[in-house]
């Protein structure tokens, strides 16, 4: 079933709310105590011609609850949750502390009534209908108070690099652009560590595209909050001093929250005994949000009756019943602004309970046919068979071909969007993260089942470590000591979750057992390469000399800028600019290579030109795995001064078929490039205008 089929009852025939009703009476100007209570559907036939009958059509607002990964930023699908969609109507009191760019708010009074709810399906997706006089509402509300449409608006992603454009000639890029004209660090400096996971996801998704694949670098990524989290705003020293205990605002026996509540009473112009400020509590804040800058904005503000839909999810994370609350009531969670209802991603606490297999991009899982004996026949997205995988030496065959012949100078992906570029026969590619293993296990009998391996060639084998996870129908897989598995409660042939290790060969088995666990099946042997390891890039030169001096200069004292902290080239002789030489070289050494290249960039007032060297390289078979990379690069004398940088990037070609890349929508399948695990080390290089002595 798709989220929506699981509302009920139809969305025309729900009653209408208190709040809904003084909204669309607002707008309609009929009294609410005609709405109030009635649904829909009767108001639709009762006030037909007598109100605008685009009030009652409806709007789809559909999302993904996710649980994200804390180190890779993977957002795992969160199955099963219940959504609850809430008319909201909030006071808040508004702090724009001057000189910041963003405001905080801190809820004083909320009001919410559910007006739809859903459940998440197995990817994480839901979806309700709301009646579009609601959002018109909330829409009008906004736009008729003065930078009330800037001020309520979480900053997302794609408006934090909207800040970030570099000066280019001709058109500006976009932000899905920006993402991989910059490095992930720069990105993270510019927009904050969400930007920078996303940065890392869409280099990997980019370098994945082949032609006719379907793009996945969709806005919809931009769309995610900037700040992941609610951050505490800059309060004033005196509010610190006294949530501190020192008490320096309260009066003599008042407490500090009753000191801190008069403090901002004042500010506000209210008594501090009034009952608009009773609920205030410094520490309940949401924020940062974006400031308006076409007025002055008071630093304290109260403001009344803001309108919004919200979000509370809540999941039965331990199987007794109880729902618990994954996702607490939300505030300005739908990006109005942005036009697009159909985006809503809540990010779950870590209490929530994720589905480990994920959904492709299509918002499927594979499934794989099962014969009558226990077999492992898929990894994720991809078959353990030829002519994608060799089980016995563990690669996957089709990703990251090498080359026939390395690419020209300069460019680190020949093929790009064109069509392939000549392969050196099959891939040697070894996988990297965690594994989704599919297979059959419920044959001849089998009441639980388990999973082996061994590290010395097949010869001796013993159990995985027992693992617990949660399919997306709520059922949890947890073993015992021995790591037996109930076979009954299998679903769609996922049996396990593997956690590759860092580096080598793995060769896996799964045993079916009968009621007393007693062997009455073993699989054939299916062999994995795996390799989490990020490739060796150490520069074992840089240094400098003036361009009419010898390339033995290089050697003189002085010139190497490798281990100096903040490295500075003078290249002044007699007060007057010279040219600039520089040469880098970095060996690059991984387990597995796909690629690697070196370049230089310039501050935007000049750029260093190759003059020589090999500056990239892509493996041409699976032996080689290392390469030394050169370049000699010249700045003019007329060149700007400032910083310049000189980087390496080299990527592994060990990868993951999650189908989160749409690597198995490549035609043909898997035949197509994807970016894992990469190392990107930059060294920055001032070059100012003083003269060498």
């Amino acid at each position: 079933m798709t989220p929506r089929e699981k509302e009920a009852p139809a969305p025309d025939q729900r009653h209408i709310t208190t709040i809904q009703a003084k909204r669309l009476a607002t707008l309609a100007g009929v009294p609410a105590k005609e709405l109030e209570g009635k649904s829909i559907a009767q108001l639709s036939a009762e006030l037909k011609w007598k109100i605008d009958p685009e009030f009652f059509l409806f709007e789809q607002i559909c999302g993904t609850v996710v649980k994200q990964d804390p180190l890779t930023g993977v957002d795992y699908p969160v199955p099963g949750a219940t959504v609850y969609v809430e008319d909201t109507q909030c006071n808040f009191i508004s702090f724009f502390p001057v000189s910041w760019p963003w405001g905080w708010f801190f809820p004083i009074f909320c009001h919410r009534e559910v007006i739809a709810t859903a459940v998440t399906d197995q990817c994480g997706h839901w979806c309700v209908w709301v009646p579009r006089f609601e959002i018109e509402w909330i829409l009008r509300w906004r736009i008729e108070r003065v930078c009330f449409p800037t001020i309520f608006k979480r900053p997302t992603i794609g408006d934090m690099l909207s800040k970030a454009q570099p000066p280019v000639v001709g058109p500006n890029p976009g932000p899905l652009d920006l993402l991989t004209a910059l490095p992930p660090s720069s990105i993270e400096a510019i927009a904050g560590p969400a930007a920078g996971k996303l940065a890392r996801r869409v280099t990997r998704l980019q370098a994945s595209q082949s032609l006719g694949a379907q793009s996945q670098l969709t806005k919809s990524l931009l769309h995610r909050r900037a700040f992941e989290t609610e951050l505490p705003p800059p309060l004033p020293v005196e509010i610190q001093k006294a949530l501190a205990g020192h008490g320096v605002i309260a009066a003599k026996g008042a407490s500090a929250a009753e000191g801190i509540r008069s403090a901002i009473a004042m500010k506000l112009g209210l008594d501090p005994a009034a009952k608009e400020i009773a609920g205030f509590n410094p520490q309940h804040y949401i924020g940062p949000f974006f400031r308006c800058y076409d007025i002055l904005l008071p630093e304290w503000q109260l403001i009344f009756e803001v309108p919004d839909i919200s979000f509370r999810v809540t999941q039965d994370i331990n199987g007794n019943g109880v729902q618990e609350t994954i996702y607490p009531d939300s505030y300005f969670d739908v990006p109005w602004g942005a036009g697009d209802t159909t985006s809503v991603t809540l990010v779950a606490s870590s209490i929530a309970r994720e589905s480990q297999m994920l959904c492709n991009n299509n918002g499927n899982l594979p499934s794989v046919p099962c014969g009558n004996v226990p077999a492992l026949l898929s990894a994720g997205w991809m078959s353990l068979s030829a002519p994608y995988f060799d089980p016995v030496a563990g690669y996957a065959l089709r990703p990251n071909k090498p080359y026939t012949s390395p690419p020209p100078s300069g460019i680190t992906d020949p093929c790009g969007l064109v069509p392939p570029c000549p392969r050196a026969g099959n891939a040697q590619t070894p996988f990297c993260y965690t594994l989704n293993l599919l297979g059959c296990v419920n044959v001849n009998g089998a009441v639980y089942y388990r999973l082996r391996q061994s590290v010395d060639g097949g010869v001796t084998f013993t159990p995985i470590p027992p693992v617990t996870w949660t399919y997306w129908n709520g059922v949890t897989m947890s073993p015992d000591a021995q790591g037996w598995y109930e076979v009954a409660l299998v679903l769609d042939q996922f049996i396990f979750p593997w956690s590759t290790p860092s580096s080598g060969q793995y060769v896996l088995q799964v045993q079916i057992g009968n009621a007393a666990k007693g062997v009455i099946g073993t699989s054939a042997n299916v062999a994995f390469q795996v390799d989490n390891t990020s490739p060796t890039a150490i520069p074992s030169q840089l240094a400098w000399k003036f361009g009419s001096e010898p390339a033995s200069s290089f050697d003189l004292p002085g010139r190497s800028l490798l281990g100096i902290n903040c490295p500075t080239i003078p290249r002044m002789i007699a007060s007057v600019a010279q040219e600039i030489d520089i040469q880098f070289t970095v060996p690059v050494m991984a387990a597995h290579l796909r690629d690697a290249c070196i370049s230089a960039s310039g501050c935007g007032g000049g750029s260093f030109t190759l003059t020589s060297g090999t500056t990239s390289h892509w493996s041409t078979s699976g032996a080689d795995n290392s390469v030394t990379l050169t370049g000699l690069y010249s700045l003019s004398a007329s060149a700007l001064q400032g910083t310049y940088s000189f980087g390496c990037y080299a990527s592994s070609r060990a990868m993951n078929p999650d189908g989160q890349d749409g690597g198995e929508d490549v035609p043909p399948d898997w035949n197509y490039d994807p970016i894992y695990i990469y190392t990107n080390p930059t060294f920055n290089v001032a070059i100012v205008d003083e003269n060498y002595t």
